[in-house]
């Protein structure tokens, strides 16, 4: 009896691991989803769609993305929050997805630190100020005397109440003593088509995103908020340079799924979505546009979370921003 009482359960264990491993190799076996809770367009959105080309091909498997934007990242994050945990749906998440939410709504229907799971860290993005090419001046010194001169008549853009880019430029306010309007717009395309012609005076947004317009003059960058010059701009000082390390920040993208989703999925996840991220070739042209591929572990995307959510939150404490 007492050798039957140990082989049974042992025995017992070794079937449920190697059905978990069958299932684990046999992932995915049907069409895999990436979930952008952005419009089209933007960096967050074009990235994920180059990865699904290289999953696809890898996994045999068609790997779709599909936009399902509004309310600051919350519509589609909440979907994939409340979707299978299969690891077939995955959230493509910015900043202000996971470390900005929590602390700004007072009514959302799930958490989505509690209810989302990292897979790993896609890719972080330096920030820049930058201006309309119309606006009187040529660096920051230049761009905060005249806001203190003009106090509420400048604006700034952004790409909804409430995202990470409306949370940087409440910081600068704050950490600058300026005082800028708000024009949230719904998305950063848009965004910047206004900035352009100056309809809105200052933004604050990936240099990815805009680096076209900034090369063809219809946009001026002021600052780097970073502490190291960007190759792509040698010449534009840091916040650091300028006096003003508190502002210092970068956004970044990650790759997130339902909790309870196996830990085995998550991690093959993690491997092929790494592995295509680090190829030399893919790497090297995000790099010269200003993204950083990365390919965390869950761990290491989850410190990156709770790091950011710390931050934001005190922002928007401070500056008293929520959505109902």
């Amino acid at each position: 009896m007492k050798m039957k009482s140990i082989v049974l359960p042992f025995l017992a264990g070794v079937a449920m691991s190697l059905a978990g491993g069958t299932a684990v190799a046999a992932f995915p076996d049907k069409p895999v989803r990436i979930i952008v809770p952005f419009g089209t367009g933007a960096m967050i959105d074009i990235i994920p769609r180059e990865v699904a080309t290289v999953l696809s091909k890898k996994w045999g498997q068609p790997v779709v993305v599909e936009n399902k934007p509004g309310a600051a990242s919350m519509i589609g994050a909440e979907y994939v929050a409340r979707s299978k945990p299969d690891g077939y749906t995955l959230l493509m998440a910015s900043s202000s997805t996971l470390s900005v939410a929590p602390f700004l709504y007072k009514n959302l229907r799930f958490d989505p630190l509690k209810d989302l799971v990292p897979v790993t860290l896609v890719s972080t993005a330096p920030n820049i100020l930058m201006v309309s090419s119309a606006l009187p001046v040529s660096s920051l010194s230049d761009l905060i005397r005249l806001a203190k001169e003009k106090p509420g008549q400048l604006s700034y853009a952004s790409a909804g109440v409430g995202g990470i880019i409306h949370l940087q430029t409440e910081l600068f306010k704050r950490v600058t003593g300026t005082d800028f309007i708000h024009v949230p717009y719904p998305g950063s395309q848009q965004a910047v088509g206004d900035l352009a012609t100056n309809r809105v005076q200052l933004m604050i947004d990936i240099l990815a995103s805009n680096y076209g317009n900034l090369q063809d003059g219809r946009l001026k960058p002021l600052v780097a908020m970073t502490s190291q010059r960007l190759p792509q701009y040698p010449n534009l000082p840091t916040v650091v340079e300028e006096g003003y390390p508190d502002l210092v920040t970068d956004m970044w993208f990650g790759l997130a799924v339902p909790k309870g989703t196996p830990q085995e999925v998550i991690q093959k996840l993690q491997t092929d979505i790494s592995a295509a991220l680090n190829e030399p070739a893919f790497k090297k042209k995000y790099a010269d546009m200003g993204m950083n591929m990365v390919g965390s572990t869950p761990e290491e995307m989850q410190k990156v979370v709770d790091t950011a959510a710390a931050r934001w939150k005190k922002v928007i404490e401070e500056s008293k921003i929520s959505i109902e």
